[in-house]
């Protein structure tokens, strides 16, 4: 896509290209391991498959009250002719010990405890009455009912949990009754966040005309947390290229991302371009993409670490977030291979449009919306047509339809996915 500004033409790359080729160029980079407290892993992406260490159960156990016996004993039971079995001993959850019983002895147990050896099945009570110590059993047992076998659940040696699973409370709970303290995980990406402009205050500065407080790199920290990973929040920068190639060479010393907030612009005070392109190393993906907004996003790679440059408009700030650097971050920390995780991290809705949208051909739309469910049920998305640097849309907005680039208008009453912030 051209647009002419000054007899000069811009081509502007279509969003999925420039996202294969900035994807394509970190290649199947993820980041290293770490072990670290499996009560502490909730949210963190296993790094290598989690093994059973023994089987579970360890042994034999009762899987329902009632008395162990050996399903031998009773093969001949029925209601006109019930089998007397002793019953030597009671246990109960907490017993540990196994005991060993004879032919026509029983015991009377509890769901969970030990099987006694020479017994493999459980008779429930309602089959069975107490005569002194003996009980008459009027139902035959196969081998095996009403037992939780060893291994049933898990055998040693086999795989419990597979690699690249996204750790859930349900998980964690399995790796602790295998008896595993500690696991292994990918490492959380750390991302520099370095916000650039003249413009810009600390929120503990006095506002002055002209000025605004900076934003977008506290948004930027929450959204880099709900992925999983670590921001670095750097000071502010003046729009000036010295400095900011500066500041991205300390960025790049610590972090394994480096996102530049603001100053990715044609504007003539915009230098994030020029300071990248003075690295000798830096490898230039593509700037200025057709979508929107957005369309100044700048993707690049310095020492083979990705470097994102995104306008400093909050609204265009977030969706080349959402849109680049999301996948980025969930490669690198590991990239949880499920079809059902995916749609767990991206949670989509189906709404009907309150409202006629429209949008440029050859260019992604991506539309802010506020969802609201009507008394029907029906759930409704109403559009947000503000400009980029309209803070307040965002907060009003539940998350954002996309307009692709062969769509120039969706009419009120439409049914549109949307895809929640």
């Amino acid at each position: 896509m051209y647009s002419i500004d000054n007899d000069n033409p811009i081509n502007y790359e279509n969003v999925e290209d420039a996202l294969n080729k900035f994807l394509s160029a970190l290649g199947d980079k993820k980041l290293a391991s770490e072990e670290i407290p499996v009560a502490d892993s909730l949210g963190r992406i296993l790094y290598d498959d989690i093994v059973a260490q023994f089987d579970l159960p360890t042994h034999d156990l009762a899987q329902t009250d009632g008395y162990a016996i050996n399903s031998a004993d009773v093969a001949l039971a029925d209601d006109g002719n019930p089998v007397c079995v002793e019953i030597v001993e009671n246990t109960h959850i907490t017993k540990n010990k196994i005991i060993k019983l004879e032919k026509n002895q029983g015991i009377k147990i509890s769901s969970g405890a030990l099987l006694p050896q020479n017994t493999n099945a459980v008779v429930s009570p309602e089959f069975t009455s107490v005569e002194g110590n003996c009980i008459k059993v009027f139902k035959s047992v196969i081998s095996g009912e009403n037992v939780y076998k060893k291994g049933d659940d898990i055998k040693q040696n086999n795989v419990f949990i597979r690699k690249q699973r996204k750790v859930r409370p349900l998980d964690i709970g399995g790796m602790i009754n295998l008896g595993f303290k500690k696991v292994k995980v990918f490492k959380k990406p750390v991302i520099s966040v370095m916000p650039v402009g003249d413009e810009l205050l600390n929120i503990n500065e006095k506002l002055e005309p002209g000025k605004i407080y900076e934003t977008n790199s506290y948004v930027l920290r929450g959204l880099i947390k709900q992925l999983g990973g670590i921001s670095e929040i750097m000071p502010i920068v003046k729009d000036n290229p010295a400095m900011i190639k500066t500041s991205i060479e300390k960025a790049l010393k610590i972090s394994d991302v480096v996102i530049i907030s603001g100053g990715s612009s044609i504007g003539a005070d915009d230098f994030t371009y020029e300071a990248i392109k003075n690295f000798k190393n830096s490898k230039m993906i593509s700037n200025d993409i057709a979508m929107r907004p957005g369309k100044h996003t700048l993707l690049a790679y310095i020492d083979e670490k990705p470097v994102i440059g995104l306008s400093g408009h909050p609204a265009a700030n977030v969706t080349a977030f959402l849109v680049f650097v999301k996948s980025l971050i969930v490669q690198l920390a590991g990239n949880p291979r499920s079809f059902w995780q995916e749609h767990k991290d991206n949670v989509r809705l189906d709404a009907v449009l309150e409202k006629d949208v429209e949008s440029p051909l050859d260019t992604d739309d991506y539309i802010r919306v506020r969802l609201k469910k009507q008394d029907n049920g029906r759930i409704t998305a109403y559009p947000y047509a503000g400009k980029p640097s309209s803070l307040s849309t965002l907060v009003k907005a539940h998350g954002y339809v996309k307009l692709p680039a062969d769509c120039t208008k969706l009419y009120e009453g439409d049914r549109v996915e949307v895809l929640l912030f």
